[in-house]
């Protein structure tokens, strides 16, 4: 009896096909990322926010009056303000499950940041930020930022005021510290060095943070300009434009420019 093939299997036989007969398409990478080879500090297995409903939304705060131990010793002006909202956003753009909003401090706020002395800690006082974070299980819920007033000079600057807080949210979230490299672009990599305050993110520290929180880490599916939407199945779409085929995942995904549903 001839049985009739399945859905995924007439995919696979038509995209085999393809590539048969246009040897130069390429299907798009998505990239799987090796953590425990990849982070040279900073970086604690299994613990993240949790997204499970796929809506996490944690709160900061810059108006607490005191970071862990230490003192605030100055307020944000309204520019460092902007600057920190935009940092915050860029990670929040990057993520489809968890987001960052920005409220009033009290004891309750998920993550708080401030200028500080640096005087709690003997590794922390020719440190320009630092971050902590406390966790349950294998779910992180409180984190705090510091930043240096004793390196005022480098936070005078927009760009790399930015890149110190992207660098430590992206410690918060989850992800650890990178030895630099010429392969890649990553406001992870320590020592710090240009470009700084990437916005959007580079597609390497989008895709960590996706691959960290179980999302499709396929350039196609990276967007900062569509609002977030509670997760719910998604689907793949085969799109095409000449020879060159792209899959889109998503929700209710949708062809790139130039290109058609195949």
């Amino acid at each position: 009896m001839r049985k009739a093939l399945s859905r995924a299997t007439l995919i696979a036989i038509l995209m085999t096909t393809f590539f048969v007969l246009n040897p130069e398409a390429h299907a798009e990478e998505c990239p799987i990322y090796d953590f425990p080879n990849l982070f040279s500090s900073e970086y604690y297995p299994d613990t993240k926010w949790n997204n499970v409903s796929g809506n996490r939304d944690i709160t900061w705060s810059a108006n607490a009056p005191v970071i862990l131990d230490e003192p605030i010793v100055r307020n944000f002006s309204p520019e460092e303000m902007a600057w920190l909202q935009a940092a915050f956003q860029s990670w929040d753009d990057a993520l489809e499950t968890v987001s960052f909003t920005q409220v009033a401090y009290t004891r309750k706020t998920d993550v708080i940041v401030g200028f500080v002395a640096f005087t709690s800690a003997p590794n922390q006082p020719n440190a320009f930020s630092y971050w902590d974070g406390w966790w349950s299980g294998n779910w992180r819920d409180k984190a705090t930022i510091k930043l240096s007033i004793g390196q005022s000079l480098w936070f005078t600057a927009k760009n790399k005021f930015i890149h110190a807080i992207q660098h430590e949210v992206g410690n918060v979230l989850g992800l650890g510290d990178i030895i630099p490299s010429e392969k890649f672009t990553s406001t992870l990599e320590d020592q710090w060095r240009p470009p700084y305050g990437n916005i959007p993110l580079s597609n390497f520290d989008i895709g960590m943070v996706r691959q960290l929180y179980g999302e499709s880490t396929c350039p196609s599916t990276f967007s900062v300009s569509t609002p977030k939407v509670p997760a719910t199945k998604k689907v793949s779409i085969f799109c095409a434009r000449g020879n060159v085929m792209k899959t889109v995942f998503g929700v209710e995904p949708k062809c790139p420019k130039g290109f058609k549903k195949n």
